[in-house]
């Protein structure tokens, strides 16, 4: 795999009164000292405001991974210089910034920026290449799982309307047999306790006439004549 090619090196620019500050930042950036770097760039700005200061400033940000600060730095000194080098410069290590944080979209911009004002610029083309290869494979992933993840609600949801036609299903045979079996039954059980009620006041009602026959056929006691 071909690795993005990063363009920092600094762009010198000295004045007067910001002279010390911007060599000492330079030497502080050739020697990895990328925070102390920053601190004299910033106080160089202070002094007088400068694109190429800008720029240093800007690499010295990127080198501590501060992308998005480091794009605001390249910004400016894109916004306050017609120097088509520093330009195109700024531009490319702008799509650098953009490139690190996966926007490739705007990263590929920027490159397209630098190429206008340096149309050779082979390094240029071969991050262009590399971006617009890394925004295809972006895309090809975020359309895989925009797919995968309509798969998966359209298999949720005929689980679900399958779920919900099975309770639908449950419920109509818990009510027909609510309807049917309960009352049928209730029914037979009150005609079966009925009959054998009949049944049993008729036995009883055959005994007691029996018995009611056999008090009066009999004899009553003498009564005593004292």
């Amino acid at each position: 795999m071909i690795s993005i090619i990063f363009l920092l090196h600094t762009l010198s620019s000295y004045g007067q009164a910001d002279y010390p500050l911007l060599r000492s930042g330079d030497l502080l950036f050739k020697g990895g000292a990328y925070t102390e770097a920053e601190t004299q760039y910033r106080k160089a700005l202070e002094e007088k405001q400068k694109p190429t200061s800008n720029y240093n400033l800007g690499n010295s940000i990127y080198e501590q991974n501060r992308m998005t600060e480091a794009a605001e730095s390249y910004k400016k000194a894109i916004a306050g210089t017609s120097d088509p080098q520093l330009k195109s410069n700024a531009w490319f290590n702008l799509g650098n910034t953009y490139y690190q944080q996966e926007n490739f979209g705007e990263s590929i911009k920027a490159y397209k920026e630098s190429l206008k004002l340096q149309p050779n610029d082979a390094e240029a083309k071969k991050n262009l290449m590399l971006a617009m290869r890394q925004l295809q494979q972006q895309q090809q992933q975020q359309q895989q799982q925009q797919q995968e993840q309509q798969q998966n609600k359209d298999q949720q949801d005929k689980e679900n309307n399958q779920d919900q036609q099975q309770q639908q299903q449950q419920q109509k045979q818990q009510q027909q047999q609510s309807k049917n079996s309960p009352g049928d039954q209730k029914e037979n059980v009150s005609k079966d306790e009925a009959r054998e009620i009949l049944k049993a006041i008729e036995r009883e009602d055959q005994r007691v006439q029996e018995k009611l026959k056999k008090v009066s056929g009999s004899k009553t006691a003498p009564v005593k004549d004292w």
